[in-house]
């Protein structure tokens, strides 16, 4: 029995063995690749752009404060007793218009008595330069008349103007500002009657880097932006530059006016100043058709019906758009699309960008 059983195992190991190499070739008979027919590869299509020219500036930013470009608090030249009050706060006055009248009285008859006392001493001189041109009188006393009216005109001048400072007058056309004064009150001449503002033209200080001062000239452009107008953009020009570096930030100070004809600008106004030191226009092209591999920035271009990296030296970003300053050639086509499927010489079919349309938000009333 021990024989038969060792025969029964060697056939089992035998059989064993036989099928094993038999699975063996099978598996490796599979795994052998298969050839197949070689054919050209269908080109990949792909979209492609003339990069546009965008307009590009070197700018800097910095804070300012807007005031009036004229400004002034107005008070009385002298004090007494307010009898007309001829403005209401928010009107546009002219320039030399009345704004404020005081009692008045006294001086208007200080000043006809000025008159009387002029009268008579032109008299008494006309009367002595007579009697002078016919000998008559002595030199001395034709010189004491003439001395007597040269006074009295003195005396009539100074009453006209003590008189003329019993009304304020505006200094110049503006927005008069609130006031607490009433008519009767009794006011000195340290008394705050209103402001008077020229909102026609506005008035921006800030500073910049003492650096940019080579950089710097009267006109040039500046875009302001206030938090009271989200997304307006105020445009003016630089007016004036300081003739000295602050020791202590080492900045220079500059001015800028801003037309102010709709008075959306007031006096004490925060603002972003953006000072443009230069402009030129530039080709760009989409952020997303940019490789970079170390230091070298890469743009896959359509060559024939071929795709051809291009090395580009790049500038400033802008709305998704990059500057090429240099590496590009005018005419060249920019690959935007399937940039991860390109290698140098791909074959490619170029397209026209398809133009996708957003879908309008319906519109309705609020609940």
């Amino acid at each position: 029995m021990r024989a038969v059983r060792a025969v029964l195992g060697l056939v089992v190991i035998g059989a064993a063995g036989m099928g094993g190499l038999w699975l063996t070739e099978r598996l490796l008979a599979a795994s052998e690749p298969v050839p197949v027919a070689q054919g050209a590869a269908a080109p990949l299509r792909v979209e492609t752009i003339v990069p546009p020219l965008v307009t590009f500036a070197d700018a800097v930013t910095a804070v300012g404060t807007a005031r009036a470009r004229q400004a002034v608090d107005l008070l009385a030249e002298s004090g007494g007793r307010v009898t007309r009050i001829a403005f209401e706060p928010g009107d546009r006055v002219e320039a030399g218009a009345v704004l404020l009248e005081l009692d008045d009285r006294a001086e208007q008859a200080d000043l006809k008595a000025a008159d009387a006392t002029l009268a008579e001493a032109q008299a008494a001189f006309d009367r002595q330069q007579s009697l002078n041109r016919s000998g008559s009188a002595s030199d001395a006393a034709y010189q004491t008349a003439r001395a007597a009216l040269l006074r009295a005109e003195a005396e009539r001048d100074r009453a006209g103007v003590v008189l003329e400072d019993r009304s304020l007058r505006a200094p110049f056309a503006g927005i008069i500002g609130l006031t607490d004064l009433v008519e009767g009150q009794v006011i000195d001449t340290a008394t705050p009657i209103a402001t008077l503002d020229d909102l026609s033209v506005i008035a921006v200080d800030f500073s910049v880097p003492e650096t940019l001062l080579p950089r710097l000239e009267r006109g040039q452009r500046v875009d302001l932006a206030s938090a009271a107008w989200p997304g307006r953009t105020f445009r003016g020009a630089i007016s004036r530059i300081d003739s000295r570096v602050d020791a202590a930030t080492r900045s220079l100070a500059l001015r800028a006016e801003i037309p102010n004809n709709d008075r959306a600008l007031a006096g004490g106004m925060f603002l972003q100043v953006r000072l443009v030191l230069d402009e030129r226009q530039r080709p760009a092209v989409p952020e997303n058709a940019l490789t970079v591999e170390g230091d070298r920035t890469l743009v896959m271009v359509a060559d024939g019906g071929t795709a051809r990296p291009v090395e580009i030296v790049t500038g400033q970003q802008q709305d998704g758009l990059v500057e090429v300053v240099s590496g590009l050639a005018p005419s060249a086509r920019v690959i935007v699309t399937n940039l991860h499927r390109l290698s140098d010489g791909t074959p490619i079919e170029a397209v026209a960008p398809e133009r996708r349309v957003e879908a309008a938000a319906p519109s309705g009333g609020g609940g």
